[in-house]
């Protein structure tokens, strides 16, 4: 008897044993391929007595299910009541065995990087009876699951695909492309409503009350207007950021005066602007969905290029300032140091991945809309008021 720690050591004994022994079963609670394990494992199918997936939280990667669709010996746990959360390997010939039960999943996880730790039981340490009692328990695992078909296994991967960026968001890991510190050692998602207004309010550059009236005044805008081309010019260029006789804060949450191209889109009343703001509904959650239509359409306003992130988040921002802030060179710096997410290669997907569904998950986002009205003017542009924490002349 002796601990087995996870990572390649586990991987590679998984592996020997698969390869080694005349039987196979196991029970997990997750799996995922792309190991030597797996690998091994499923070569060896025609060993397999029984084997037990679950799926719950859609942590099991769709392409284990596409493997073993319509395989008589492999049973997923589709709808498990609680959660189905073993983790044992049993290996066996005529005359020994190996159990391996601990903490470790079939997953590349498991495999390669988490801590984990087994007990591997073999036939010197133990009883036939033990081994056959840990086989009886399989066999009861068993008895939760079913084998999967085709239109389920599809029906899985369109759920687990469904889930993916909820998922990353509670591990922490908000971009599939980049990496950044958890959220927890974030201060400002973890800040209270509290703290969060008071910051608001210390704002040592613009005055606060003139913040909360700018928002107000173009929240009157879209309400009053069908579409931003029907507004007028200095009402666009406010919205903007673009210098103009309309109103004199135009500049306040993000200043676009040096963007020359889109400066001449917004005087021309380019189609593609409006449309693309009209892709975001100005009440309830504005879902990837709708912001993806948003930067399809945005970017047709610019077919020789000069367009990105920080004229494209203003608009957002000034129509959706409780879930938008407009990325700048004026407060970027500051604000994906305090996210704790990389600067350089900001584009649209980053800027909702990293940006976005964190402000989304923030402490003081969260929080109910108050009662008294100056508090509830920030709250209504809540995310855009960022601007005012990071804000560095």
């Amino acid at each position: 008897m002796q601990l087995s720690k996870g990572g390649s050591s586990l991987n590679s004994k998984l592996k020997k044993l698969s390869e080694k022994h005349e039987n196979i079963s196991f029970a997990v609670a997750w799996a995922s391929s792309g190991t030597d394990a797996f690998d091994a494992i499923y070569s060896a199918r025609s060993k397999i007595k029984k084997a037990v997936i679950g799926t719950h939280f859609y942590q099991t990667h769709p392409d284990v299910v596409d493997k073993f669709v319509g395989f008589d010996n492999c049973h997923f746990v589709m709808q498990p009541k609680g959660v189905f959360h073993p983790k044992v390997f049993l290996f066996w010939s005529k005359s020994d065995w190996d159990l391996l039960i601990g903490s470790a999943n079939l997953t590349k996880g498991a495999l390669t990087e988490n801590t984990e730790l087994l007990v591997h039981i073999t036939s010197k340490d133990s009883s036939e009876e033990f081994r056959a009692e840990t086989e009886q328990a399989i066999d009861d695992f068993w008895l939760q699951g079913k084998v999967v078909d085709v239109e389920k296994a599809k029906a899985y991967r369109e759920l687990w695909k469904a889930q993916q960026g909820a998922l990353r968001r509670i591990s922490g890991s908000y971009s599939p492309t980049t990496k950044s510190k958890s959220p927890v050692h974030t201060e400002i998602m973890t800040m209270s409503w509290d703290a969060f207004l008071a910051r608001v309010k210390d704002d040592p550059y613009h005055g606060f009350k003139e913040r909360c009236n700018l928002l107000e005044l173009v929240r009157g805008c879209f309400t009053e207007s069908k579409t931003f081309a029907e507004m007028e010019l200095g009402k666009r260029k406010t919205i903007a950021g673009l210098p103009n006789a309309w109103n004199e804060y135009w500049g306040w949450f993000g200043s676009m005066k040096g963007a020359g191209y889109y400066h001449q889109a917004i005087n021309e009343n380019n189609k593609h602007i409006s449309s693309a703001l009209d892709e975001i509904p100005l009440q309830g959650i504005v879902t990837r969905d709708n912001y993806d239509a948003y930067v399809d359409e945005f970017v047709r306003a610019f077919p020789n290029g000069r367009h990105g992130i920080s004229i494209a988040s203003r608009l957002l921002a000034l129509k959706r300032p409780d879930q938008f802030v407009c990325l700048d060179s004026k407060n970027k710096t500051q604000l994906c140091k305090d996210f704790g997410i990389k600067q350089s290669g900001m584009e649209y997907e980053r800027y909702w991945d990293d940006v976005v569904c964190r402000i989304m998950d923030s402490a003081w986002w969260n929080s109910p809309k108050p009662k008294q009205n100056e508090a509830k003017q920030v709250w209504l542009g809540r995310a855009a008021m960022l601007d005012a924490i990071f804000y560095q002349p």
